[in-house]
This record gives structure tokens, sequence and C-alpha cells, in this order.
């Protein structure tokens, strides 16, 4: 039974192991693995702490799938591992430009992006157009979501929607984690302080795509510390988590007739019913159905009456055609109504209206109480907002009688600041209304709640669009999370805090809120015009009010009479604004918030109202420009000499400055440019330069504002990464994160190396031993628990960030400021993982600076600020590839306990693997249902050898989000992988109906068909008249003719050529301008290490300087910069080797090696693989390509690895007297490979060649790795070494030649080669097909298997000179295939051990007769019921190898030939019963009875019942490799046809063939007889071959008989099978190749003589 941890999860135990059902529940109520396994179900109760599930993105594979619930449109994340039958490759391909930085790539692992934000090219900013009727449903219901788009909802929430807009999408978008987006379920909430523009302090660290992004919306942020969602809302609306329940619930309240407590105000308060249902005036029928003339809410017409000579009268009408006030809901139930006269200024809620505002008319008694009726006006404005916001319908429109009317906005006007404390003492002797207590503390702007948010009650009325007035509605889930929760009564505040009143229910008015609003309008203009029109802050009122209640002219006049008084008042300026945004004018809203944020750059509300309009235009690089100047006029200028003290900074007076009626001049900004030509003002001279903490942030702000400025970067950084520049958005990040962290740190890489002392040791530092720790540069590993406490070892004050400290620790400002903290770091850590990822699209100049080390240490800080299940993610990503750690603290010692962890099976405790699982399990604590975390954790139990258990892990990502296509594909792969190719089937097709263009799944899904040979809707490639690809498969199963006229490509086979096509289309703009003066000046090394005279090293440098030239700019720039890289290390190793051999000194940089730009990033690999050409009908350019771009990832991921020396290696010396030769490969094992090569190491000539064996897998303890072991001179288990060790122990060993055993085969190592650790470097064996990369220099070959017009015209393959003019890559020519030199050999190039370990080759061999009655016992024993004069044909190769083509032609000669059967094995199961219903579809019953499948059997078997075959058909496509010389070996003559001359896959059957064969005319006769010329020769050979067999008895007759009797006497004696012959030939190639590279000598080896045929 296995322990687990008793916090989190820490190892799964195998399929259908069943914990105990008390031991964990027991240790902790965190869930167990058994609980994590089971969790996936969609019953599952939610959690406390509700995370939502990763958001799709759509910036990489597009969706088509609906959701049922809300009919949006879904994606998928799309960042996938890549477990292929050619091994674990660490990328993959969407079918996309790897070029175009904007879209994120796939890759092996995914990690998790910080935020999901809406693309800057589809905010939904504009508003509907009231003139054209909303047009269709379907527009109606776009414009809908764009009318409902506001720029303070989206700084307040992200979402940019208020509750309206949630309920009009439905159900809530699942959203991304932490960082990202963590939503509990969803509340009736409204954005952090009210939604108009009045100073505050919304979130904006989640403006913009992030690292990586989402084009779907929805409120981001800001977050508790334990990373929970909390959106923005009033101060006393909490979490429904912390309100405690009552155990019935009051069905009759309306759901938002009520707000919550503070939790920390009212913890354990007990909850009593509000509104009260017994009060009178909550069932008195009047007010139940009372009804109001709209006339009665317009104020005499004087009251909108300005100077005429002022203000001109030129007024539009109201877009919204609606009446002039709007009036109060009706309420659902009667009990629920509000009395409104609690929002009047009146002794008693008896008293009229009319006699109650007498105390504030403008009669010369009363004019003391302008103020009084100003702070009353003023809350009434705070109220009506609140009102408003409650009263948005579900819908972003209403209907009326006049049709479809547009939304009120979401953006309200900034009011002027509440008055003096004089006046507030006044307004004791008045009742308080409903409002929120802050409201009284404008002079705290990043403070600005509002918790009203009740539901005023009227009879019929309507809203201020002019339709019916209905309830509102909460969304979707959350009604039942309000009901039976009560409000007590609040106090109302002064600004000092302490209370003036405490509203209560039975003071209030009869009257609606709109009405009020309407009467203190009415009352600020009769004072307005009392002051001639002088009073700025009762007109800025006013304004506020008349927009507030829909008019928004009137608003405007008032607004532009304030800017006849003052032309720069700020606030004037902005709310004018926002009443030309409200107008649809977005023009001219536009110029006044610029001219707003010119006048104070302070002004956060302008600003980002502002960055919202520009993003809902697509103007992403405008809004980064607002944000660059912003920051710019309010950056502290530094004194040469001098630094800041934030301490001395923060010693100011925290005395609120009365708000003046004109703008004074201290609202001016400074810019830094200025410093040089003027003296550098004092602080003093900055607005607000009296308030706590200013310019800690080494901004003109205040501490309070800390928070807001930190958010606007970071806004900035997020905006950034969305245009695609990395570099820009990492320097925002940075900046914000340094605003947090204080002006103590002055760069990241102060923060950093602060971070690493805390948690890992520096150089002074001595171990709690006393003993002295040796430095180092890997990463310091740390436990989840331990780096959750970084930010406390960081800082004083248990962690508190010391930027923030100014920010109020009241309502979520700080918590906000923390989270975005959080996502900055977390931003900048991803965007430095991305550079260091090899397939990821947005490496950036910092993958050269940065290293886990560094990126683990921004990670730990993330996580300690804010937990979270992505950045968990993220961290196990990485920790899955350090091999080598850094020792940490005990953090025992300092306090921290330490918990034990059990050893997980076959992994060292605290290795990187080890905390990596240990990061996901921590991750899944946090949430049991995380589809990234499941799917990442199975790629790792797959990578550690634990597929069940990877299965299991795949099946709960899917159980958590079933259209998660990454998860399915993934769970495809490891189905296949187990051998469950139908189950892999049915997931990868729900992965492509989830992503129709995911091309990993499409491709997947195909090779998976393929695979089993279930061709419908196969189709067909048409090119080249049928050339590729004759016959094609229609979603019926049957077969088409593309010769036929109008033919044309169809099916699933054309959807992965195009998908190629196109990918290796966008490749060829990869590196495209990237050339630097450093690239260019560092591959000029070789030319000046050449000798000759200064001339022509001259003419050869500016030759090359010309050639770069015109490289520069061009298609395949960033490939040639590789191989010109490539060519310069071999040359620069080659002029190293020859100043040893002659003794010439040269200093130690002389051999520096090229460096590639550093801002080339690395290729992702084409999804269709170089193994899957093999079997995919595609030209030679495409095959080619696909080789080439394959060879360039490894390339350049090899070339930017940090384990790279900066020399070159150092060349061996010259053979004494023989080569050193070193065999890399993952197949010495019970491999093909090894019963090929077996004997081979052992052969050597000792005086000519030494040969090094490199297994780069453990042993499997079979008799083939025991006997290469045994005879090789040097063999090394090398599986557990890194690429760093393998390629040093081969530079230590000296290695002449290295030999690359696999190719683009599972288990490769071919970064060992691309690091170039030998002079020469070759392939064969293992890969049929070309490598297509610099690091490949020869191929081992013959003539049949590559001819030579397959050959690239330039041979030579040298110096740079031939680098650049040999055309690779970007020629004019499309025919070629190989690049690399080939070694043609003299026979065969195949190496064949059968005749050394063959089951049959030991003991005396029999003659030709007893060998035909073993063979005819054989075939009685496997066919006891066939007739005797059945001819047996057949094939066993896997099914995959078979195509429709030639599964025809088979079937054809079934058809002529009656007697003969077809024997196919179950190569897999599966496959059988597809073909043998293709066989009946296209030959009928009686030939599909004649195809026989049986099972495959063991090696020895395998090679003995190949002799029961007559003749044995190959597959064209892709020939039988080693199963041909089985054949062969057995006797058996083997029908083949090189279909293509490009395809060595399809031609090694034929070299084999030859090499079996007797090297004469009768030979070459059998050849004739043997090797096809097409598919229609093939047939007729097959079919005389098989009419002329005749069996008399156990002996058969004809020319069959007789080739068999060839192939049986000549194994002794033929090429093929004389290992000895082979090893031999391949020394003298050795040989020769040195003596070419001695002498600097390109082209290719023949070797010589050659055969005859």
């Amino acid at each position: 039974m296995t322990t687990f941890h008793p916090h989190y999860p820490l190892f799964p135990p195998p399929p259908g192991l069943q914990d105990s059902p008390t031991s964990v529940q027991q240790q902790s109520t965190l869930p167990t693995i058994s609980s994590i396994l089971q969790s996936g179900d969609n019953n599952s109760q939610p959690l406390a702490r509700q995370y939502a599930h990763p958001l799709p993105r759509r910036t990489s594979y597009r969706s088509t799938v609906l959701d049922l619930e809300d009919g949006l449109e879904r994606s998928s994340e799309n960042m996938l591992r890549r477990k292929t039958p050619n091994g674990v490759l660490a990328s993959a391909y969407d079918g996309t430009s790897v070029e175009e930085l904007d879209k994120p790539r796939a890759s092996k692992h995914i990690i998790l992006p910080v935020t999901a934000a809406m693309s800057l090219a589809s905010l939904p900013f504009r508003m509907a157009d009231p003139s054209n009727g909303f047009g269709t449903a379907q527009q109606r219901q776009q414009e809908q979501l764009r009318a409902d788009w506001s720029a303070s909802l989206y700084f307040g929430m992200g979402s940019g929607r208020g509750l309206d807009g949630w309920q009009a999408i439905g159900q809530a978008v699942p959203q991304i984690d932490s960082m990202l987006n963590q939503m509990t379920p969803l509340q009736p909430y409204t954005h952090y302080g009210a939604p108009f523009c009045i100073a505050g302090a919304p979130s904006l660290h989640s403006f913009g795509p992030p690292p990586t992004v989402s084009n779907d919306q929805g409120p981001y942020g800001p977050y508790w510390h334990d990373g929970t969602y909390i959106p923005y809302r009033p101060a006393a609306l909490r979490d429904s988590r912390f309100i405690p329940h009552p155990q019935h619930q009051h069905a009759h309240l309306h759901p938002y007739s009520h707000s919550l407590h503070d939790q920390q105000a009212h913890a354990g308060s007990h909850w009593r019913s509000f509104p009260n249902p017994n009060h009178p005036t909550n069932n008195h029928p009047q007010l139940q159905h009372h009804t109001y003339n709209s006339q009665l809410l317009q104020p005499p017409p004087h009251s909108y009456s300005l100077p005429p000579p002022r203000l001109p009268h030129n007024a539009l009408p109201d877009p919204h055609g609606r009446p002039p006030y709007a009036t109060p809901v009706h309420s659902q139930h009667p009990q629920d109504r509000i009395p409104a006269t609690a929002y009047l200024p009146a002794a008693s809620a008896t008293r009229s209206v009319s006699a109650a505002l007498v105390d504030f008319t403008t009669h010369p008694e009363n004019t003391q109480n302008r103020d009084r009726m100003f702070a009353w006006a003023h809350r009434v404005y705070v109220e009506l907002l609140e009102y408003l916001k409650c009263t948005r319908k579900p819908s972003s429109s209403s209907r009326t009688s006049q049709g479809y009317q547009a939304p009120r906005p979401h953006i309200y006007p900034r009011p002027p600041r509440q008055v003096s404390s004089a006046s507030l003492s006044a307004l004791d002797e008045l009742p308080a209304s409903s409002t929120v207590e802050h409201q009284l503390q404008d002079h705290l702007p990043s403070h600005r709640h509002s918790s009203s948010l009740h539901a005023y009650v009227s009879g019929n009325g309507h809203d201020s669009n002019g339709a019916p007035l209905q309830s509102p509605q909460p969304p979707h889930g959350t009604g039942s999370l309000l009901q039976g929760l009560v409000q007590p009564p609040r106090p109302l505040r002064r600004m000092s805090g302490t209370s003036v009143a405490t509203t209560n229910q039975s003071l209030r008015s009869e009257q609606p809120l709109p009405v009020i609003a309407a009467t203190a309008l009415n009352l600020i203009t009769k004072h307005c015009e009392d002051s001639n029109w002088k009073w700025i802050d009762g007109i800025l009122l006013g304004g506020c009010l008349a927009y507030a209640l829909g008019h928004y002219q009137t608003a405007q006049q008032w607004y532009k009479h304030i800017l006849l008084l003052d032309r720069d008042h700020v606030e004037a300026v902005s709310n004018l604004a926002a009443t030309f945004f409200a107008l649809h004018q977005r023009r001219d809203a536009e110029e006044h918030w610029r001219r707003a944020v010119k006048l104070r750059p302070s002004f956060f509300e302008a600003v980002e109202h502002l960055i919202g309009l520009l993003c809902g235009d697509n103007r992403g690089r405008d809004a980064v420009q607002i944000i660059d100047e912003v920051e710019h006029s309010l950056k502290l200028p530094r004194k040469r000499g001098s630094t800041t003290n934030a301490d001395v900074l923060s010693e100011r007076s925290n005395s609120v400055a009365k708000s003046p009626s004109i703008s004074e001049v201290s609202d001016r900004p400074f810019f830094e440019q200025e410093g040089d030509q003027e003296p550098l003002p004092r602080l003093d001279d900055f607005p607000g330069s009296d308030q706590p903490g200013f310019g800690s942030s080494g901004y003109a702000i205040p501490g309070s504002d800390n928070g807001r400025m930190l958010s606007l970067v970071h806004a900035k950084g997020n905006m950034l990464y969305a245009l695609g520049d990395n570099a820009g958005a990492a320097k925002a990040f940075e900046s914000a994160v340094l605003i947090a962290v204080g002006q103590e740190y002055q760069s990241l890489d102060v923060l950093i190396t602060r971070i690493l002392s805390v948690v890992g040791y520096a150089p002074t530092d001595r171990s709690p031993g006393g003993r002295r720790v040796v430095p180092s540069s890997d990463p310091v590993l740390l436990y989840p628990e331990h780096a959750q406490k970084t930010a406390q070892l960081c800082f004083p004050s248990q962690g508190a960030l010391p930027g923030l400290q100014y920010v109020l620790n009241v309502g979520p400002a700080r918590k906000a400021a923390i989270s975005t903290t959080s996502n900055s770091l977390l931003s900048l850590a991803k965007i430095f993982q991305d550079g260091m990822a090899t397939n990821s699209p947005k490496a950036s100049v910092f993958q050269t600076v940065y290293g886990v080390r560094d990126i683990l240490a921004l990670y730990y800080l993330s996580l300690s600020l804010q937990p979270s299940p992505s950045t968990a993610n993220n961290v196990g990503i990485l920790l899955a590839s350090v091999q080598q750690s850094a020792p940490s603290r005990t953090l025992q010692a300092l306090g921290i306990p330490v918990t034990n962890h059990p050893d997980i099976p076959g992994l060292v405790p605290g290795s990187g693997i080890s905390l990596a699982l240990h990061y996901y399990y921590f991750g899944l604590s946090l949430d049991h249902n995380h589809a990234h975390l499941f799917t990442n954790l199975g790629s790792l139990l797959k990578d550690i050898g634990h597929l069940d258990w990877a299965i299991n892990m795949y099946e709960k990502a899917v159980a958590c989000d079933g259209n998660f296509d990454i998860a399915l594909a993934n769970l495809a792969n490891a189905m296949k992988d187990k051998g469950r190719i139908q189950d892999a089937i049915i997931y990868y097709k729900r992965a492509v109906q989830a992503s129709p263009e995911f091309a990993e799944a499409v491709c997947g899904l195909a090779n998976a068909l393929n695979s089993v040979c279930d061709w419908k809707g196969r189709g067909g490639i048409a090119a080249d008249h049928g050339a590729r690809d004759r016959w094609h498969v229609n979603d019926s199963g049957m077969l088409l003719d593309a010769r036929e006229p109008g033919a044309s490509s169809s099916g699933w086979i054309k959807r992965v050529v195009d998908l190629v096509e196109k990918q290796l289309a966008d490749g060829e703009d990869w590196g495209r301008g990237i050339m630097d003066d450093q690239f260019v000046n560092g591959i000029r090394q070789p030319l000046l290490l050449e000798e000759g005279t200064p001339d022509d090293i001259g003419a050869k440098t500016a030759s090359l300087m010309t050639a770069l030239a015109n490289v520069r700019c061009q298609k395949w720039e960033g490939a040639r910069l590789v191989r010109l890289v490539e060519r310069a290390t071999r040359r620069i190793t080659w002029q190293w080797y020859h100043d040893r051999r002659y003794n010439k000194q040269r200093p130690p940089g002389s051999y520096r090696r090229p460096q590639l730009p550093a801002a080339l990033t690395v290729p992702a690999a084409p999804t269709v693989l170089p193994f899957h050409t093999f079997t995919c009908p595609m030209s030679a350019k495409q095959i080619r390509l696909i080789s080439q771009r394959n060879g360039l990832r490894i390339s350049c991921s090899t070339l930017k690895a940090p384990w790279l020396p900066r020399n070159v290696y150092r060349p061996p010396p010259p053979p004494a007297p023989y080569l050193n030769v070193g065999y890399v490969s993952s197949d010495f094992n019970n491999h093909p490979l090894a019963h090929l090569m077996q004997s081979v190491f052992g052969l050597h000539d000792k005086n000519r060649v030494k040969a090094f064996c490199y297994a780069t897998t453990a042993s499997d303890g079979s008799i083939h790795r025991q006997q290469i072991e045994r005879e090789a001179p040097v063999f090394y288990d090398a599986s557990s070494w890194s690429a760093e060790a393998l390629v040093n122990r081969i530079v230590n060993d000296q290695i002449h030649i290295l030999v690359n055993l696999n190719g683009y085969t599972r288990g490769a190592r071919n970064e060992v080669f691309a690091a170039r650790p030998a002079p020469i470097q070759m392939s064969f064996m293992g890969f049929a097909g070309t490598l297509g990369a610099e690091w490949c220099d020869y191929l081992l070959a013959d003539d049949t298997a590559v001819p030579t017009d397959t050959l690239r015209e330039w041979r030579r393959n040298v110096d740079l000179e031939d680098a650049v003019i040999d055309e690779n890559s970007g020629g004019t020519a499309d025919d070629w295939i190989y690049g690399e030199n080939i070694i043609f050999c003299r026979n065969t190039f195949f190496c064949c051990d059968h005749r050394q370990s063959a089951p049959d080759s030991q003991g005396p061999q029999l003659n030709w007769d007893k060998e035909q009655h073993r063979r005819w016992a054989m075939r009685k024993e496997i066919f006891p019921h066939l007739p005797d004069d059945a001819i047996i044909l057949g094939n066993f190769n896997q099914l995959y190898k078979i195509e429709p083509t030639t599964f025809r032609t088979w079937l054809r000669i079934l058809q002529r030939l009656p007697n003969a059967i077809l024997w196919l094995l179950r190569f897999p199961d599966l496959g059988e019963s597809k073909l043998k219903e293709t066989a009946m579809k296209w030959g009928g019953a009686e030939v599909a009875s004649r195809v026989i499948f049986t099972d495959i059997a063991q090696k020895h078997q395998h090679i003995a019942r190949a002799r029961v075959l007559d003749l044995f058909l190959d597959t064209p496509e892709c020939n039988a490799h080693t199963t041909a010389a089985d054949v062969l070996w057995s006797g058996t003559p083997l029908l083949t046809l090189p279909r293509y001359k490009y395809k060595m896959c399809s031609r090694m059957a034929a070299s084999i063939l030859k090499g079996a064969l007797p090297n004469n005319e009768i030979g070459m006769r059998a050849a004739q007889d043997l090797v096809a010329r097409d598919d229609e020769d093939y047939e007729e050979k097959a079919v005389r071959l098989g009419k002329d067999c005749i069996y008399r008895g156990h002996k058969a007759e004809g020319r069959l008989s007789e080739l068999r009797r060839i192939l049986y006497e000549e194994r002794w004696t033929s090429a093929l099978f004389d290992t000895k012959r082979w090893v031999r030939d391949l020394e003298e190639a050795y040989g020769i190749a040195w003596k070419k590279w001695e002498r600097a000598e390109g082209g290719d080896i023949w070797l010589q003589p050659q055969r005859r045929f």
C-alpha cells in the first residue's frame, strides 16, 4: 500500500488499487490521490475554494464546439507534449506560422498563462447604434455584447461587463486560476468601487492578453492570498464562503435587497431581515401599484438655464429617445420594497418631499445650508449609481414600444470631492441615507467602495432607457447564495472615521430615488443660479446627476460651462469625455481623455478609460504609448550621485487639501527631459506630495496609489506581450515587480539574488555544520510548502511587500496589489521559461540571461504571495528538466518545519522529477479538477515509465474537461502506446471534434486509422496525376482512380498533407531579419584562421559578406544562419586539428564557437515527423523539408544549450594507428538493429578501427545486449547520462568518427551529434532516409537505395563558401532529397548478421531436398486443411505499411490466382476486421475468404515459418527491411517494387534482395523477375510466378522453385549475410572519409568495384 503525504497526494497507486476508506481522511482534509482519481466525476461536490477550469485559448487551434448551456463557442488550450513512434519530442506544431510571435505554440508541457483576457482585436467596446434598429438577431446579439462593455468595469473586473453582462452570456466562462482567474460561484457583485470616474484602484493586472492568452473574457482578479478569485465589490459585500448560512431560507427576499457584511468587521454577527417585511409601508397598496407621471420628474424649465452668453443652446436630441428621468422598478415581492424617503434630508420619514427640502432651498435664511445640500446631493448621486447598477437588465439592451434601445453606460462621471468637515458636522442632524460609509472619505481615492445594493420600489415605471423596468435578476447560480441573508444597520462615518448616524429602516422616504435625484438636481441648479454660475463644484455635481439620469447633452453643457471658467479643470474634462462616449462620439471622448491625462497624468480614471477606448478600437500600441507617457511624466527625477530614500519621502503630512474650484498649477506634469533645461523641482511641487509614501514607487504619486501604478504597468506588460513584444513585456513586468518590492531592489537581478540568498547559500555562507558550501549555479529545489515561505524570508514584517506598505489594507486594495505582483512575477518567469523552451515562439533575449535557477526563484516568490495551481504547474514543468541542483538551506533551522516525504518508487527523493510530481500534486490539492495539471502529471508519469498511471491521469483530465483536446490527444497517444488502438482512435476523434484544426490530433488520428487500415474517408492525393497515390477511398470505403479526368485530392489524408504544406511554407520565414552585427563578426572567424595572403583572405571575406547581405531579410534566413554556424564550427575544428598536428600555437580564444543571434527562436517541428513520411504520399521536397526542419530544431536548441562550451570541442589526435569510431544507439537490446548488427563491433580489425559503443538505454538482459557488451572493445551504459555528459565522454575518448544508429527513431539522442563532438559524423541502419541536418556528414547507402539523380547538385560540403552557394535551403530545384554526402557501398549497404545468429545457422546444414521436406512439414503444421496445390502468398509487415493501392493489387492477384491465399499478420489485431471488410467490398466474398490472418510469432519462429511462403509480396510504399532479410534467409523469394526514387524506405527491399542474390548473370535474371517497374508490372510478375508454380507432392516446380533454390543455396556466400565482408567495406569507407577530411576534400565516396546490377 502506497503511503501519502499528509497534505497532498504524492504518487498514484496502480489502477484498481483502493485506498483505505479512513486513513487518508484522518490525515488531512485535503484530497488523497484516490480522491483525485475519482474527483473528475461531474457529480462531485464543489469545493469550499472553487477554482475554475483552465480557460481555453483561441490563439492556436480553433474549436467550433458549442457549449450546450450558453451557446458560446469553446476552444482548447493547445500545448502538447509529443510521444510518437519516433520517441518523445519536446514540441508539436499547431498548423500556424512558427514565426508569428503572438501565437503560442504547442510544447511538451502546458505552461499556463497568467490570465485569460480577450485579444486586443476583439474587445467588445463599441456601443450599439440606436439608429439602425440593431439589424438581425445575430447582429443584435453581437451589438449587445459590445454595448455592454465598459472601460471602468474592464479595469475593475477585467471583463468590462457588469452583472447583466454575465447574464447575457449565460453561465460563467471557465477561467484559468490564480494569477489566472480563480472564480467562486458567480456572485451579484460590483467592481472595486462604484462604476464612475472617481478616484479608486481598479485592477489593471489582467488588462490585455498576457502570456499566454485567451480570446474569451470574464472577471479577472483580484485574489486572496490563497489564490481564490474575489471579484471587485462594495466594501460591505463579501464572498459567500465567509457568510454564515441560516438554517432556513427567506424565499421572499429579493436577491438584491441586501448586501453582505465585511468579514472582519462583522464576524460572527447574526443577520436580521432587511428590509422589514412587517413595516407598514411595505404593504401599502398605493405604493405597490403607484405610477409616476414622467413630467413630475422634470425640474422646472429654468433649472437648466445656463447663462445664455456663456453656453450655446445647440444640444442634441437624446440618442436613446427616453424620458428625462427614470422611475423606480417593480419588485417581485411587495414586502421587499424600500421606502424611498430614506434618501430625503428630512427629520421624519412622514414629511413630504417638498416640505423636507425647504432646509436646502436658496432662501436668504437658508444660504448657510449650501454645503449641507451639496453633501446630501453627493450622497444621492452615489446611491443613484448603485440603483442604476442594480436595475440593469439581464440583457444588455431593452425593448420599448419604439424598438430596441441602447443600454445605460457603465462609465459615470466623477463628482467633486466631498465637503469639508465643518459642513459634515451639520449633517449630524440629518437622518443618514442608505449610502456607503466611505463615500464621505473621498480624500482616500483608492478606497471608493459602495456597498449599498438595494432594489428600489415603485409602481409601473420606466428606466432611463425608456424601457419598462424590471426587478434585477442575479446571475445564474447566485440567487441561492443570497437568499436568507439580511443586512443590519450600517453606520455612516465622517472622514475621520467616527460614526455620524445609523441607517434606520423606519426613516425611509416614500419617494423613489430618481425623483430624489431630480429634486437634488433642481436644488443644485438654484444654487448655481444664485452663484451666477460660478460655483464649479455645484456645476460639476449637477452634471453628474444629469448624466446619471440620462440627460447626456445637459451634462455636456454643464461640463462645458466649467471649462469656460477653468479650461484646465481635469475632472470636468474627463467627465465631458464620458458624455461624448455615452453619445457615441468616440473621437471626441478620446480627445478629451487625452487632454485630461496630459493635464494630470496621475488622474488614473482618465488614463484607464482612455486605454479601454483605445483597446476597444484595436489600438493596443496607442494604449501602450499612453501608459509610457504617464510613466515618463510621473517618474521622479534622480539627481546625479544621490538616490531617493523612500522612507524620507514617506514622512510627509497626511493632511488632505480641500478641492479647489480652479485647477492648481501643481497639476502640471513634470517631464524628465526637462530636467536638463530647468532646475529639478522640489517634491513639494508635485500634486499629492503631502500624502504618505509619496514617491516611494519612484513615481510622483502617493504611496496609496502604488497599487494603481503597479497595475497600470502590469497592464502594459500584458498588452506588449499580446502585441508580440516579448522583451518589452518582460521589462514592464519587471518594473511592476520593482514597484511592489520597493526601491531597495534596484533591479530584477538584485531581487533574484536576494531570493536565492534566503532559500539557498551565498558564496560566503556555511552549512549548519560549519562547512563551507561549494558555490553552485544549479537550481535550488524546494518543496511546495517551503517555497510558500519565500516572501517571509525575503521581506520583514511577515513577508509584507515594502512598496505596498502605504496601500490601504482595508478591502481588496492591498490584496489586489499583492495579486498583481504575484502575476507580474509569474508573467516574467513565464516569458523566461518560454525563452528556454525548444518549441516556444516567445523565446527572446532573456533566454541567454536567465536560466532555470533564476526562473525558479521568481516562481517561488510568486507562489508565496499567492498560491496557485498554475504556478505549481509551471514549476513542475521546470523541475522535471532539472538533473542537478544546488543545496538549499535547511528551512527547519529557520523555523520552517520540514514534512517527511515518502520515497517515490524509482525516483531519488528531492530530485527534480520527484519534486515536479510534488508540485503537480500540490496544485491538485488546490484544485481537484485542474485539467492541465492532470495532463502534465500524466505526461511526467509516462516519461518515467508508468504508462497505466499516465492513462489514469489523462482520463481524469478528460473527466474535468471533456473537450480538452490536449488531454484527449495525449490520452490517445498513451492508448496507442498501450496497444489499445481502438480506444486511441476514439480519443483522437474526440480531440479532432473538439478542435478540428488541432494538427497533433488530426495527424494522430490519420496515423491510427492507417495503422489498422481503416481507410473510409481517407481520400487521396491526386497531384502528379496520381503517381504518389493512385487509388483513393471515399467515405463509403470504395475506390476512386486518381488518373480519371477531374480527379482531385480529398479526405483526411489531404488534410494531413495540406497541414504539412502550410507548416513548411510558414517555416520559410523563420528567422527572417534576425541577422545582427555580432553574428556577422563571429561567422568570419574561420576565415581569419586560414592560411593565405591577406588579399586572398580579404577576397574570401568580401565574398562571404556579400553572400550574407543577399541572405539578410530573405526567406530561409534562419535556416541558412544555423547551417553557417554549424559549418563554421566544423571548419574551426579542422583548423585546430591542423594547428596541433603541425605545432602551431594560437591564443585560446582563436577557436571560439560562433553564436547564433540571441533572438533566434527554436523552430517547431512539423506535425508529420520524418518517420511518418514513409507511408504518407508526399513529394520529394516535402519529405526533405520535414527532415531539414527537424534537424534545424535539434541544431538550434543544442547550439543554445547553456552547457555548450564557448570554444569548439578539442579535436582528437591523428589515428595511431587505428580510428576511434563511436556508435551511439538506444537499440543495443532485443531490437531489430541489434539482431542485424550484434557481431559488427567485435569483428572490427583492431589495427584499423576501435569500436566504442554508447548505449543510451538500460540493459534488458537479452542475449543480444550481452553479446554486444562482451565483444565491443569499449562499451558504456549511458542510459542515465545527460547530453552534456555523453558529449564530454565522446570528446575525452578522442572519437574520430561518430555513428548515429538511430536517426529520427524512438530514443534518438541527436542533440549529441548537433553538439559536434567528433570531426566526422555519419548515420546508417537506424533511419531509412535523409536526416537533412548539418550534423550528419555521411549516409551509408548503395545506388539502388539512393539513386544518384536524387542527390543535391552541390556535393563538396566543406567550408563556408559551400554552405552559402549549395542552395540547400530555398533553392530552385525541388526533386533532390539528399544533401549529405553518400558512401556508396560496393554491394548492399544493409547489414545482416543471420549467418552468425540465425536459429538454423548453427550445426549441419540441410541440402535442397531435405529443405523441401522440412518446408512441406511446416506448411502442413500451420495450414493443415490447405489444399496441396494452393499457392501461399504473404506479407509479414506491420499493417500500417499497407495502403489502398497495394491492397487493391493484392486482391486483383488473388482474383487471377484462384488457388492462392494471402497470409497476413494481426499486427495489430484490429486491422484484421478492417481489411476483411475492405476485401469484401473490393473483391467479393470469395476473394475475401482467401485472406488469412495469424498471430505474430517470436523472432526465431518468425524466421522459420517464413519458408512456408511461396512468394513474399512486399509493400511498395514502405518496404520490408529487417523482415525482408528474414524472409530471404529462409529462401523464400520476395517480390518488391521500388515505387519512389526519392524514398529510401521504398527501395531498401530491392537493395537487400540484390545483396542476397549472386553477383552474376543468374542473380541479375533473378532480380529482373523479382523487382517490378510499376504497380502493373508488380501484379503481372506475381500472377506469372504464381501460375507457373505447380506442386507435385512436397516439391514445387516452376520459376518460383528455381528462385527459392538460388536464395537458399547462396545465403552462405551472398554479400547480404557476409557480416565480415560488410565490416571490411565499412572500415575501408571510414579510412577514405578520414583522409578526405584531413585534406579538406568533400564529395561522395564510392567503394570499388561496384556490383554488376
